[in-house]
C-alpha cells in the first residue's frame, strides 16, 4: 500500500474511533437570552425530545443537513442539523446525538442552538428555515492566542485564501456550500481555511453571511495562528495546522508577485 493510500485509511479509522466531538475543547452554546423558558413535561419538551431524535437519525443520511418540525401551533418546534461537509455518516450521526443531548441538558430556552467542531444543531419556537440572519459566535481555540512573527504579510495571505473559499462555497453547486482550501505562507508552513453555510440559504445569501464572518474574524484574529466564527448560517476557521480532511482541500496558489488587495 502506498503512502497516501495508508494516510486516507488511517483518516478513515481515526474518525470511526473518536467521539463524536473530535476536539478536546467544550462546545459552543447558545440559549436565546430573549427566548422564554419552556415547562418541564410539557407537550413542548415531548416534542423537541422526538425533533432530536428525528435530527439524529436523519441528517448522516440526508447529506449531512436536515431540516425537520415536530407539533402543533404553539407547541411546534423546528429544528436543524448540519454536518461538517468532510465527515462521514457515522461521525455526523454520534455528532448530532452528543450534540442534541448537551444542547438538552443545557438550555431550556424554546430558541437555541450549539456548535461542536463537526456539526451544530439548532431549534426554536419559530420557523427558521431559509432565512439568514447573522450573529457571530467565537469559539474557544488555544491557536487563537498564539500570535504570528509577520502579522502584515500573514493577514495578507489569509486573506486571500478565506475570500477565494467563501466564493468556492456560495457559488460552485458542486461543494454543497462547504469549502476547504490551503495556502503556501512565505514558501514555509501553509494556513489552512474552511468555510460552510447551511443549505436552506441562497447562494447570494451564502456569500454575505460568510463575508460578515470574515469580517468578524479579521477583527478578532488575523494576527492570530487560529481562529473560527460561528453562526447560524455559516461558519468560517483557519488553522495553521490541517484540521480537515485533505480530500476535500484545494491548494490555493497566493500571487506573491500581485497586490493582495
Amino acid at each position: 500500500m502506498d503512502k497516501s493510500a495508508l494516510c486516507v485509511l488511517l483518516f478513515m479509522i481515526i474518525q470511526l474511533a473518536i467521539p463524536a466531538s473530535l476536539s478536546g475543547v467544550d462546545p459552543t452554546i447558545f440559549c436565546s437570552p430573549t427566548a422564554r423558558n419552556y415547562t418541564p413535561k410539557s407537550q413542548f419538551e415531548n416534542n423537541l425530545k422526538q425533533l432530536f431524535e428525528s435530527l439524529s437519525s436523519n441528517t448522516s443520511i440526508s447529506g449531512g443537513f436536515y431540516n425537520t418540525t415536530i407539533g402543533n401551533n404553539t407547541d411546534r418546534v423546528y429544528g436543524q442539523a448540519l454536518c461538517r461537509g468532510d465527515v462521514n455518516s457515522t461521525v455526523c450521526r454520534n455528532c448530532v446525538y452528543e450534540a442534541s443531548q448537551e444542547l438538552f441538558k443545557s438550555c431550556n430556552t424554546n430558541d437555541a442552538m450549539i456548535w461542536y467542531e463537526v456539526c451544530q444543531v439548532r431549534y426554536s419556537f419559530q420557523m427558521f428555515f431559509s432565512l439568514m440572519v447573522y450573529v457571530g459566535n467565537y469559539p474557544k481555540q488555544d491557536s487563537q492566542e498564539k500570535r504570528v512573527s509577520n502579522p502584515d504579510s500573514f493577514s495578507h495571505v489569509l486573506i486571500y485564501l478565506m475570500k477565494n473559499l467563501s466564493d468556492e462555497a456560495a457559488f460552485n453547486p458542486s461543494k454543497h456550500m462547504f469549502a476547504t482550501g490551503e495556502v503556501k505562507f512565505l514558501g514555509k508552513k501553509n494556513i489552512y481555511g474552511l468555510q460552510q453555510c447551511t443549505r436552506d440559504i441562497s447562494e447570494s445569501n451564502c456569500k454575505t453571511c460568510l463575508v460578515s464572518a470574515l469580517g468578524d474574524l479579521w477583527v478578532c484574529c488575523s494576527s492570530s495562528q487560529g481562529g473560527a466564527v460561528v453562526g447560524g448560517n455559516c461558519n468560517v476557521r483557519f488553522e495553521m495546522f490541517r484540521f480537515f480532511d485533505d480530500m476535500s482541500s484545494s491548494l490555493i496558489i497566493y500571487p506573491y508577485f500581485e497586490e493582495p488587495w
